[in-house]
């Protein structure tokens, strides 16, 4: 610093890091410079370092800095707010950080000096700026409102420890019933939602409730009239969220106008209501409001955001209008099914269907997202319930069924569905699916999903309206005309549990993640871009994994696709029509 300013660093001692950063416990030491700007005025920066320095960087303050909020980027000690939360730095070479750092202070002072970003960074990083005054963090305050115009009456539910902000009372039922149970009691009441074409400068920040309808009014008359409609159900207090667009795009922040507690001077009744001196729901509107909107302050409070679009790509994906408008039914809800059906939950899939007859054992949990307790419980129905908590903005659903049953009894269901994914590991069943997919022309495509041996290779088979069907490369036992591992030394043979009939490979969660990863993708791809030709795709082990337990790529995948001499591979490949039994010219079902 001494060479790079001209001058000598002043060393900071613990009175006056004290004095000037007093909610700053994590400075350790520090050093000030005088830095002479461009309108003549000489002002002091302050670099300081924490205890766990140089691991962490230095920061940078204005000694010599406004009163809070009049600067964006500069907090109200004199803090300035450099670094994105995302931000590297180099913790071998700090000296030349804590120089970096100091010159973006520098030329930032310089900016806010000349005045053109001040309004501009208040407005886009108003969410921001916004924290700095709130009386409130929301920690309980959540919204499933779309922030997006017009401003319009929505509605609160409270429950115990929570605020839940919906577009109606529908939407808030359906959320809370499905987080919390259908047995929860489900009351709410009016509260308002007005956008603004701007976001709130900080002398915008409304501080009374005159303040809110002040700010109401200067949005336009469609504003003030939510608002002062829903004051004129005389609540407890008038919850208000204020929508905008930052630059992240859409953001919330929210008011609380409490209903008036006093009137001239002298308490007022917990139960005296704003009409005193009227029949109830009878004051002329002008002096309700005026006795609502008057000079008791308003909490100022986070909102956070709890709708779909938030959820899944925090408003910026451009693929989760698509995904919540879905429909997937998955067949099979073991170690295949199960996860894929957790990823589709993860990326946004609306409504999920899980169909699966068998009740989870013991010796399930270890490769199952279920664990103990839900040992004996159907499969689907107890993950439809894990994942409708998880997801109350989707809708999950389950059928205790076979797959035949399923045909039988819920035909529309499948017929009406955007993807099915069968994950059964049952050739006779999935045969039956195929030859009913055929029978219906194939208007949505199926995903088949299988592994391969130890899950050394793992297989999925998007059957769409043109190419093949299942059975196309699938012999009519259930075996694949291209497999990728041979065992020579009957290394895929299954181990024997000490009962007649039940057999099982010893392969964990870990190997399995990259299959079910791969079907997973494979039905995104499906969702998204709906495939015209059937495809198969294909997930390979690594080389030292396959040797390691005894196998070999096999000649045919070998004469295909050649070898790799590390890591795992994924191929994509066409799946052609061969005319076979089920969708050629005389299909089996027709001969029979």
């Amino acid at each position: 610093m001494r060479e790079r300013a001209g001058q000598a660093p002043e060393r900071l001692d613990a009175t006056t890091i004290g004095s000037d950063y007093p909610t700053r416990d994590w400075i350790a030491a520090g050093w000030r410079i005088s830095v002479a700007f461009s309108d003549g005025v000489t002002r002091r920066v302050d670099l300081l370092a924490g205890a766990h320095f140089p691991t962490t960087p230095v920061r940078t303050a204005l000694v010599d800095h406004p009163v809070a909020m009049t600067w964006p980027h500069v907090e109200g000690d004199g803090i300035l707010c450099l670094l994105p939360n995302m931000a590297e730095w180099d913790p071998d070479d700090p000296s030349a950080v804590a120089l970096g750092l100091l010159h973006r202070s520098i030329s930032l002072i310089e900016e806010l000096l000349e005045g053109s970003i001040i309004e501009r960074d208040f407005r886009e990083e108003f969410v921001t700026y916004w924290g700095y005054k709130v009386h409130s963090k929301g920690e309980a305050l959540f919204s499933l409102v779309a922030p997006a115009p017009p401003s319009r009456q929505v509605q609160v539910w409270r429950g115990k420890g929570l605020e839940l902000v919906g577009e109606d009372q529908e939407s808030l039922v359906a959320w809370i019933r499905h987080r919390f149970g259908d047995k929860t009691p489900v009351k709410t009441e009016a509260a308002a939602f007005l956008w603004l074409e701007t976001p709130p400068l900080p002398c915008d920040y409304p501080e009374t409730a005159a303040d809110l309808h002040l700010l109401a009014e200067r949005i336009g008359k469609d504003a003030k009239a939510v608002l002062e409609e829903v004051a004129g159900h005389e609540p407890d207090e008038v919850l208000t969220l204020l929508g905008a667009i930052g630059r992240g795009g859409a953001a919330l922040i929210g008011v609380k106008a409490p209903n008036p507690k006093r009137r001239n001077g002298r308490p007022r009744a917990p139960d005296e209501p704003l009409s005193v001196g009227f029949r109830p729901h009878h004051t002329p509107q002008p002096l309700l409001l005026r006795r609502f909107f008057g000079a008791l302050p308003v909490m100022r409070t986070h909102v956070h955001r709890a709708d779909a679009d938030w959820v899944h790509g925090r408003g910026q994906d451009p693929r989760t209008r698509c995904l919540l408008g879905a429909t997937v039914v998955i067949i099979g809800c073991g170690s295949v099914g199960a996860p894929v059906a957790c990823a589709l939950a993860q990326a946004g899939v609306g409504r999920i269907v899980m169909v699966d007859p068998e009740t989870l054992g013991w010796p399930n949990v270890s490769r199952h997202p279920l664990g103990a307790a839900d040992v004996g419980r159907n499969k689907a129905e107890a993950l439809a319930q894990r994942l409708q908590i998880d997801y109350p903005h989707l809708t999950v659903e389950h059928r205790p069924c076979d797959l035949h049953q399923l045909i039988a009894q819920d035909e529309d269901l499948l017929a009406a569905t955007d993807l099915i994914v069968a994950a059964t590991g049952n050739w006779v069943a999935e045969s039956a699916l195929n030859r009913w997919h055929v029978a219906q022309g194939r208007p949505r495509p199926i995903l088949y999903g299988w592994t391969e041996a130890h899950a050394c290779a793992g297989h999925a088979v998007a059957v769409g309206a043109d190419g093949g069907c299942l059975q196309c490369h699938i012999g009519r036992t259930g075996v694949p005309d291209l497999t990728v591992i041979d065992w020579p030394e009957g290394g895929d043979a299954s181990l024997e549990e000490p009962a007649c009939g039940a057999h099982y490979q010893p392969y964990g969660p870990v190997e399995l993640a990259y299959v079910t990863a791969m079907i997973a993708d494979a039905a995104m791809d499906c969702l998204l871009d709906p495939p015209a030709q059937s495809f198969n795709r294909v997930f390979v082990a690594s080389p030292r994994r396959v040797a390691a337990l005894g196998g070999r790529l096999t000649e045919g995948w070998r004469s295909a696709f050649g070898t790799v001499a590390q890591g795992v591979r994924t191929v994509d490949r066409a799946w052609t029509s061969t005319a076979c039994a089920a969708c050629g010219a005389k299909r089996s079902d027709e001969a029979a």
